[in-house]
């Protein structure tokens, strides 16, 4: 009976062996004919089923098919999908036909994804996709956003893009603790996150009108996952070093779909967790952030922040100032205690009262004050003049700001057909008092003489700005636009000096050196644009008319000035896609800057005798031309990329500086002119590649910049062409849970070249190595380390050195869910935290040396609270103007109108 059984067995699963089986093969592209790297190919018959993905030469290959009938499904995200029933009637194979899958939403809710698009680029945004770039669980956003490519953190929570920094950042499409970018990626999970968007953001009206000029803000959008959107997340923890050093903070969300809840507080004295800035910093700060959607009309956002800051900074400084026969030497130390305090409360109300309808009040109110005590002492050497200055200054500030900017927004039937006005108001208010001590010692052919000097400067500043703004928007068919705009602009600046002698301890009145002075800056902007919509192309023209008007009043002197200007103001923007995975974009823009209120007043400051510094009241705003060229490349499935971007900046009537020295003496006076033939010429670019499933990445890149200095200097013009150059090569090595390491080369040469041939051409190169890591061992322990090392070269004086930061932690995670921490650090083991840098402008060179945060030693312990579930609804984020947005704005849904957008 058992043969029977075993013969059975055998004979049934040769008959198996040998059943019919069939092989698929077939290739996918869009309708460009580019090939769709990592679509997914299913193939289902009966209650069976097999799956693929598409190479990145576009084709698949399916062996092993088990029956001659069977239905091919072929989905792609940002596609829509292809389902087909196939029958292979001759022989045992079957090539299909190329598959050609449509621009469209695809939420691919039938279809198991096994292909994860890691990166996408848009035409004013860059899509991370959060779960191809996996983090260490209970590591914060900031972590996330190191393994982008392009993407830099420092030590201070401050986030670069391709060399722009991140000025704000929201949570689906919503302020986030302010916009504050260091709060919030600190405070948020990675493991919530969704995907990450970097935003070209031209404002409100142009999301809507998709005509975008001037100068975009660079903002990054976070999106929750709508399994994360119900929830808490809970961290605390403290810390207690040697020196004294203390770090302690608790920071937290709570979510419940549409609302979400989030906190954070922090008191340390470990600059921030032990890098960042110059001088010992002791933080004491807390933040607020709250969001809601009531409903679909109504919905709110608002944030808190509160700051204080003491900061002691002891510096030297070396600058060599080159004029025209000789050049002036001058060598300082000096001790800056400050104490600073801050507060601020901004928020959005948005009302939809139906899809034709977006009101938008955006309220902000600051306060400020900052005490600081600074001592120096300064040796400036020229020719056969030597002076020793010791100086003390007191400063007490307050300052206070309110604004308001109201925008609304009317579609009508008429697909995009729009009305938009913005109005803003906002207000102002700085006092400030300083008490300034100098004692001079002056040797001249070896004679002394001496000169003490105490003066009391009391300032009262005002500043009151009004904005408003109309923008019509009429669709001329269905690829042409055309908007009709109009801005005005008044801005009125009020200040009130008061300056006191103290002459043998008896306050005296200085009328030469006090002044009430007023001036007001007035535009009219007249605007037309014409914009023009294809499928792989859209431009924008425009024509503005400007004219300004900058008058001023000197109330105690009864002057008064006046200066006009008119401006016509072209303006030009050109996108080329040449496929969804390849762009062109080129801008052009002009606009003005007014002069500083202090580059205005028409009265000396001479608290240092020895540079006198003086306003002209005759200036003119400058008038900026900016043109610029971005070039993206990249493979969505595999993450490669490539950006390159050139800029050109010339700017009518720079306000430039200008320093004439005293005949017979050591001092000099400084005003200010205005000028042309300034101008900066840069480019940048930035490659990167992963290998091995993004285990590896090796990313390229590089910027060059030529500026085009002018300087006055006794008199005389002075060109300095400034020409920097650096390139970098960075590699990253991330194996999940068990190494994730970065290590960074670059290389710079700054190169100076100066008109005047009295002058000496400068060079310095530096060349820096960093290393940050982290190796896992097990589930639980964690060895941290942080490497920087920087050569530097043609510095002339012995201020510049070549530091080495060596940093290392030690973590132990412990509990279920590993919801404690126990960490050991050490932060600059080598103690050469020193802060070295060089500036070079105009005719000034100076080299800094400050105190830093050095070695110490600190114990923590960290403790998570957590539980996330998707019960919420999904985040609104690709609609932010309310329903029917995509297809009232210009161009429909083709990505072309702004907004946010590209959730993946």
């Amino acid at each position: 009976m058992l043969r029977i059984l075993l013969t059975s067995i055998f004979l049934l699963t040769v008959a198996g062996s040998y059943a019919q089986t069939y092989s698929v093969k077939g290739s996918v592209k869009d309708t460009a004919g580019v090939p769709l790297t990592g679509t997914l190919i299913k193939l289902k018959w009966g209650s069976d089923s097999t799956a693929t993905s598409v190479n990145i030469a576009g084709e698949f290959s399916l062996q092993n098919v088990k029956s001659a009938e069977f239905t091919l499904s072929a989905a792609f995200i940002g596609f829509q999908s292809f389902v087909k029933q196939y029958k292979i009637e001759n022989g045992a194979s079957l090539v299909i036909p190329p598959i050609i899958l449509k621009e469209g939403v695809n939420s691919l809710s039938e279809v198991v994804i096994t292909a994860v698009t890691a990166m996408k680029v848009g035409e004013d945004t860059v899509t991370f996709n959060a779960s191809s770039f996996p983090v260490r669980e209970g590591d914060a956003v900031d972590e996330l956003l190191r393994k982008l490519p392009g993407v830099k953190v420092d030590a201070d929570g401050n986030v670069t893009n391709q060399g722009q920094t991140i000025t704000k950042i929201r949570v689906n499409g919503k302020d986030f603790f302010g916009g504050d970018v260091a709060t919030a990626i600190k405070n948020l999970p990675a493991d919530v996150i969704k995907n990450l968007q970097f935003i070209d953001d031209y404002g409100d009206q142009a999301n809507l009108t998709g005509i975008k000029t001037g100068e975009p803000e660079k903002i990054l959008n976070v999106t929750i996952a709508e399994d994360k959107n119900k929830g808490y997340f809970v961290r605390a923890g403290v810390g207690l070093g040697n020196e004294d050093r203390y770090n302690t903070g608790i920071r937290g969300n709570l979510f419940k779909g549409e609302e979400r809840f989030s906190f954070d507080g922090t008191i340390t004295n470990a600059n921030r967790g032990g890098g960042g800035g110059n001088g010992i910093t002791s933080t004491n700060a807390a933040g607020l952030s709250y969001q809601n959607q009531w409903n679909k009309k109504l919905s709110a956002d608002a944030g808190y922040s509160f700051n204080n800051r003491k900061n002691i900074t002891i510096g030297k400084a070396f600058t060599q100032n080159f004029l025209e026969t000789f050049t002036r030497l001058e060598d300082e130390a000096t001790n800056n205690d400050s104490d600073n305090y801050s507060h601020s409360l901004s928020g959005n109300l948005e009302y939809r009262r139906d899809s034709l309808n977006f009101l938008r009040v955006s309220p902000r109110i600051s306060y400020n004050t900052a005490e600081s005590d600074n001592l120096g002492f300064y040796t400036i050497t020229q020719e056969n003049l030597l002076t020793k200055r010791d100086n003390q200054t007191s400063n007490d500030n307050s300052s206070a700001n309110i604004s308001t900017n109201v925008f609304y927004n009317r579609k009508f039937r008429k697909k995009g057909r729009n009305i938009s006005l913005r109005g803003n108001v906002n207000f102002s208010n700085g006092d400030s008092f300083r008490d300034v001590l100098n004692n001079y010692v002056i040797t001249q052919n070896g004679l002394d003489s001496l000169r003490l000097q105490n003066q009391l400067i009391d300032n009262t500043n005002r500043n009151f700005s009004t904005s408003a703004n109309f923008s019509y928007m009429e669709p001329l068919g269905k690829r042409n636009y055309m908007e009709f705009s109009y801005n005005w602009n008044r801005s009125v600046s009020s200040t009130n000096r008061n300056t006191n002698d103290i002459l043998s301890g008896v306050q005296v009145f200085n009328p030469n050196l006090s002044n009430q002075y007023e001036y007001q800056f007035v535009t009219n902007r007249f605007g037309l644009n014409y914009r023009f919509i294809e499928k792989k192309y859209n431009y924008t023209l425009g024509l503005n008319a400007q004219p300004a008007l900058l008058t001023g009043q000197n109330l105690s002197k009864n002057i008064n000035t006046r200066n006009s200007t008119f401006n016509f103001i072209p303006s030009a923007r050109f996108v080329y896609n040449f496929t969804k995975q390849q762009s062109l974009q080129v801008n052009y823009w002009g606009r003005n800057n007014q002069p500083g209120f202090l580059q205005l007043q028409p009265i000396s400051d001479n608290s240092n005798l020895q540079n006198v510094v003086t306003g002209n009241p005759n200036l003119n705003p400058e008038f900026i031309h900016a043109v610029n060229a971005r070039y993206n490349q990249t493979d969505w499935n595999m993450g490669h990329f490539l950006t390159a971007n050139l800029s050109y900046n010339q700017t009518q009537d720079k306000i430039v500086t200008t320093k004439v020295l005293v005949p017979g003496t050591i001092n000099q006076v400084t005003s200010y002119t205005n000028t042309d033939g300034f101008y900066t010429l840069s480019g940048d670019y930035s490659y990167g590649k992963p290998f091995a499933d993004r285990k590896f990445t090796i990313t390229y890149s590089g910027n060059a910049s030529l500026n085009n200095n002018v300087a006055f200097i006794d008199a005389s013009k002075n060109i300095a062409k400034n020409f920097n150059i650096r390139q970098e090569l960075e590699f990253e090595l991330d194996i999940k849970d068990i190494v994730d390491v970065e290590f960074e080369t670059s290389y710079g040469i700054n190169t100076t070249k100066y008109s005047q041939e009295n002058f000496d051409d400068r060079r310095t190169n530096s060349m820096r190595y960093s290393l940050r890591g982290r190796n896992f061992f097990f589930k639980d322990l964690t060895l941290g380390y942080n490497l920087s090392k920087t050569v530097n070269s043609g510095f002339d004086n012995s201020i510049v050195k070549n530091p080495t930061i060596l940093g290392a932690h030690l973590e132990y995670q412990f509990l279920k869910g590993n919801a404690a921490r126990i960490r050991f650090e050490a932060f600059d083991l080598l103690d050469q935290n020193t802060g070295i840098s060089r500036d070079v402008f105009d005719n000034i060179i100076i080299d800094r040396q400050t105190n830093r945060l050095g070695q110490y030693f600190m114990l923590s312990l960290n403790m998570t609270l957590r539980k996330f579930g998707g019960n919420g609804p999904a985040p609104r984020t690709n609609n932010q103007y309310g329903p029917g947005n995509n297809n009232n704005r210009p161009g429909g849904g083709n990505n072309n109108g702004g907004g946010y957008r590209g959730n993946n």
